[in-house]
């Protein structure tokens, strides 16, 4: 008799990694749909995992709070429930302890760090893997949400572009006297922009652009919604703008087309994406790609924004 496969699938966190994490999950149930897939996730990031249709349950770790005691609680907790296959999507020596130690007999790793961690480092016999997540048009599903907030209503023949204008380092951001330029050529064309992100600095950075650009055209979210509703609002947007950052990675498994912008990070996978789905910018500087999140040169600088909204141009009649 033929039995379902308790599966756990490891990826902690960040939200851009979760995304990507979030389309191997999807092609194991795919190829596996007896599997019984359950997501151990960091608590900021749980509302998300649970609304993806390919999860079957939800293990959560409040890293914040518990910190160490809470990976020696969660640890246990996934003993006493002796799992079959653990997919471990991190390259962390901590979750490489995690393996060694959590009692699972089939154990999937990306990358070998310690001897006898994991026991396989191919998903090959798990997932598809000819189809890489480059060519996948989307890899996310979009929760329902009953906040208004989250949803954008904009004039018919009127395109509506989301603008996520912060980054978790400075370096990374493209600043904002660029965001106000993009903000007036975009008015020209009666675009609606609305500002996207979360954060102090990026509650800042979206009353700066408001003021200064003074247009009717621009409709500031940062600050005002959870991750699940900025999911859901990106979902109803036409195209994005953003850094590297979270929401970038979000629009993109949402299938929308984005328009990125990179200096210290080169894109990755992204970039085969992006010239299948998008645009992407590179800022001029010579170490670009260095990797340098410390830099006091704002390279992201070097990038006009004529030439972000002329790719902007470019897109949307094929939307």
């Amino acid at each position: 008799m033929h039995y379902p496969q308790n599966v756990l699938f490891l990826r902690f966190s960040s939200l851009g990694d979760v995304i990507f994490a979030n389309y191997t999950a999807m092609r194991i149930k795919e190829k596996n749909p007896d599997f019984r897939l359950t997501w151990l996730v960091d608590s900021f990031y749980a509302d998300i995992v649970r609304t993806q249709p390919w999860v079957d349950d939800v293990m959560v770790w409040d890293r914040k709070r518990t910190k160490n005691r809470g990976f020696l609680e969660i640890l246990r907790q996934v003993r006493r429930r002796r799992f079959d296959i653990l997919v471990d999507m991190h390259t962390s020596d901590r979750t490489s302890l995690f393996s060694f130690l959590c009692g699972i007999p089939v154990r999937y790793g990306c990358k070998k760090r310690f001897p006898f961690s994991h026991t396989h480092f191919s998903f090959d016999d798990l997932m598809d893997t000819t189809l890489p997540v480059s060519r996948c048009k989307r890899y996310l599903y979009a929760p329902r949400t009953v906040n208004d907030a989250a949803h954008v209503s904009v004039p018919a023949g009127s395109a509506a572009i989301g603008l996520a204008i912060g980054a978790s380092h400075a370096v990374k951001r493209w600043p904002v006297r660029r965001w106000i330029e993009f903000c007036r050529f975009a008015e020209t064309k009666g675009f609606y922009l609305l500002l996207l992100g979360s954060g102090a600095d990026e509650v800042g950075m979206a009353e700066e652009i408001v003021s200064a650009a003074a247009s009717r055209y621009i409709i500031n979210k940062v600050g005002a919604l959870s991750i699940t509703d900025t999911i859901a609002l990106i979902n109803e947007l036409d195209l994005v703008v953003s850094g590297d950052t979270g929401l970038m990675h979000v629009a993109r498994a949402l299938g929308k087309p984005v328009v990125g912008l990179f200096g210290p990070n080169f894109p990755g996978v992204e970039a085969e994406y992006m010239d299948r789905l998008g645009r992407k910018y590179v800022c001029h500087c010579s170490n670009s790609g260095c990797e340098k999140l410390e830099c006091s040169r704002q390279c992201l600088e070097d990038i006009s924004a004529a030439e972000v909204f002329e790719g902007v141009e470019t897109l949307l009649p094929n939307i």
